[in-house]
């Protein structure tokens, strides 16, 4: 009996201690896991050309969504408490872990969207309401994330422009992503003119945010490349966020005009207000958001071609291929259903 009690007091102690080296090594590139379940659950919601049942395992993906990231967000708080040097040295010191703290934000877009597709229209107009106090908070978030984490990183852990990661790009995904929950909130949430208006206008200067951001670092990676340094391995995966900004821009070009100017939602029409809030200008912003968003779109699928090559061949040909899983693959996800949200589900809504 002593014995027993014995080894049962030594196991508690090394429990704890798993547990806590557990916690202190957790890492925030496991937040790319809720931002690819989250974008997935808006696509099925969306397509037109549902099967049965697509729109119960798009609730069900949300739902996991949302536990996905309080669960994680809920450890990296502990770790924050617990291991608060730790978190410090890895956020200075790892530019990757730094930049997947946008994460959090782009997800947080992607359930707010699916609070406005799901629950205004399975309950009424006050969840639209829920949706536009979320869309709120979510875009403080995306302006603390699109200014923050890239000052940070130029502060703290500027790479050099010859070895300049992808993963620079996730905080201009972050406003792109709330900008594009704007349009969504606007156009799905039954909301007076009054209420959509500023939120529409905010959505486009968040997509000056990001776009601007997003090119400027794309740029900075083709630099990359042209100097000849191709990523290693570990990090082919990452190539694909380059799709991720833009698949996003172009998505909400097309909402916010189309929020702007939907028959029996006109807002700029219904609000009517100086030279620019106007029906007329409506017109324009969805004309000029379709035909930004084609040109944007068809920039993200050159990105996404060239990506794919070069995991093609620098992943599956040269030097034996790429020989374990990491996490990092998670981050080819969000790009590629962005993607193609815009091609099935943006010029559909558009193009009709």
């Amino acid at each position: 009996m002593e014995d027993g009690q014995g080894r049962a007091e030594q196991e508690k102690p090394n429990r704890q201690g798993s547990l806590m080296s557990f916690v202190e090594k957790w890492s925030p590139i496991t937040f790319l896991i809720p931002q690819g379940t989250g974008i997935l659950a808006t696509i099925l919601f969306q397509l037109d050309w549902q099967f049965r049942g697509s729109e119960i395992i798009a609730t069900i993906v949300w739902i996991l969504t949302i536990l996905l990231l309080a669960i994680f967000g809920v450890i990296y708080i502990v770790k924050i408490i617990l291991f608060p040097k730790a978190v410090r040295s890895e956020v200075t010191s790892d530019i990757m872990a730094l930049c997947c703290l946008s994460s959090p934000s782009i997800t947080f877009g992607t359930i707010v969207n699916m609070v406005a597709l799901v629950c205004a229209k399975a309950w009424g107009p006050s969840w639209g309401m829920v949706a536009y106090v979320l869309s709120w908070i979510n875009v403080f978030i995306a302006f603390v994330v699109a200014v923050g984490v890239p000052y940070t990183y130029f502060r703290r852990t500027p790479p050099g422009i010859d070895s300049v990661p992808p993963s620079v790009l996730l905080p201009a995904i972050s406003p792109l992503t709330a900008a594009s929950a704007c349009g969504i909130v606007c156009y799905k949430g039954e909301l007076s003119a009054r209420l959509q208006v500023p939120m529409i206008i905010t959505g486009y200067v968040l997509l000056g945010f990001g776009l601007a951001d997003s090119v400027t670092l794309i740029g900075a990676y083709m630099v990359r490349l042209v100097n000849g340094g191709f990523p290693n391995k570990s990090q082919l995966w990452m190539n694909y966020i380059l799709v991720g900004p833009l698949g996003q821009a172009s998505a909400a070009l097309q909402l916010l005009g189309k929020a702007a100017s939907t028959p029996g939602n006109m807002t700029f029409a219904s609000y009517n207000r100086g030279t620019f809030i106007t029906a007329s200008a409506g017109q324009v912003l969805q004309t000029v958001g379709t035909l930004s968003g084609l040109l944007i779109w068809s920039y993200a699928a050159w990105w996404m071609l060239f990506s794919l090559a070069m995991t093609v061949h620098l992943g599956f040909f040269a030097d034996g291929g790429i020989r374990k899983y990491s996490l990092s693959a998670w981050s080819s996800v969000f790009p590629w259903a962005s993607l193609y949200s815009h091609l099935l589900v943006g010029t559909a809504l558009t193009m009709d």
